[in-house]
């Protein structure tokens, strides 16, 4: 299995790769800096993700949705299930960014109840939890983010979107979540490594290897959270043989995990491709409403769902990068309509 944990500033973007080839992306958000920017819709461009779990509502976490559901193939979505077009708005009551507006359309959209079988990602297992919205009560979108949990031999990670110490207390009360997160390896740490993430009640119950933190430059207080996680990790062995606590996006960029079916794993520091932000003027201008220069229609949104995951009839399959063995044929549209250069997948040796 394959992590790959990007960096996307105040935001998340991960995708995970199973033996099998399937793909998990967790959250869409995408970064752009003065001169550069990356977004999982061009970095996936043409791609299948057979599941988009969006861990969080908050526009840091779906910044880049519009433009993955169009450029990506997206068969299925799994969210908060009990958060539905009308919580949302309510949740959304102070305003919504371009992302926020795009899912709120695709909540909206019709349902299938006779939707087709679930992803398999053969000996990866994927668990997800949830807090329930409460009518009548205050419900934060925090405090309703998903935990999901990938299992692979003895391997477990954990993603836990922007909780806070209430959502957290409340999949605490749920007796097969605690017994779920015994033994977790990694944590990707919850509100990108706020203080009000910080659940002492949850590392009662395991004390991780290395805990992850994405985002962006130290700007807060809150922010000051790596002494309180290191005392509560047990510590892993970077591939560059440093012995590590905590990781974090800001300090060293994007990084990947490989994982055997035994459960050893290693971690790296990756070098991910980004784009400038302004072309030549012989080449199409690339803007935030993305690759209209190349003459993509749009896709309609997802219109079913299937228990707690999202899904419409995808498309034929396309080859792709990453861990599947055909070269993703695509990219030369791509990257000649960009005039850059053809990206190099990593090697798709199983």
């Amino acid at each position: 299995m394959r992590i790959e944990i990007f960096n996307v500033g105040h935001g998340q973007c991960a995708m995970l790769t199973a033996p099998n080839g399937r793909r998990m992306m967790l959250d869409c958000g995408d970064r752009w800096g003065e001169d550069r920017f990356w977004t999982p819709s061009l970095h996936f461009f043409r791609e299948t993700v057979d599941l988009l779990g969006l861990m969080n509502l908050d526009e840091d976490h779906l910044s880049d949705f519009k433009n993955v559901m169009q450029d990506c193939t997206v068969p299925w979505i799994l969210s908060n299930p009990t958060v539905g077009p009308r919580e949302f708005a309510m949740l959304k009551k102070d305003g919504m960014g371009p992302g926020a507006q795009a899912v709120a359309a695709w909540l909206a959209q019709p349902k299938n109840p006779l939707a087709g079988a679930q992803p398999d990602f053969g000996d990866v297992q994927i668990r997800w939890y949830y807090p329930f919205f409460v009518p009548g009560a205050e419900n934060k979108t925090n405090d309703l983010s998903l935990a999901v949990i990938a299992q692979f031999g003895t391997f477990k990670i954990l993603f836990t979107g922007d909780l806070e110490v209430a959502g957290w207390r409340r999949l605490l009360a749920l007796q097969d979540f605690r017994q779920d997160v015994l033994n977790v390896s990694v944590l990707v740490a919850s509100h990108h490594g706020r203080d009000s993430g910080c659940c002492t009640e949850l590392f009662e119950l395991f004390r991780p290897q290395l805990v992850i933190v994405s985002d962006d430059q130290r700007q807060y207080d809150s922010q000051d959270t790596d002494d309180w996680y290191r005392t509560r990790c047990a510590g892993a062995v970077f591939v560059t043989n440093e012995r590590r606590y905590v990781a974090t996006t800001r300090k060293d960029g994007s990084m990947r995990i490989d994982v055997t079916a035994d459960g050893r794993w290693t971690i790296q520091r990756v070098t991910v491709r980004d784009w400038p932000r302004t072309t030549t003027p012989s080449q199409p201008h690339l803007g935030l409403g993305a690759l209209s220069a190349l003459g993509l229609g749009e896709k309609p949104l997802a219109p079913g769902v299937g228990g707690l995951l999202s899904h419409w009839p995808p498309a034929p399959p396309k080859a792709s990068l990453g861990l599947l063995n055909a070269p993703n044929t695509d990219d030369d549209r791509l990257v000649n309509a960009l005039g850059l250069p053809s990206k190099t997948p990593y090697s798709s040796k199983r």
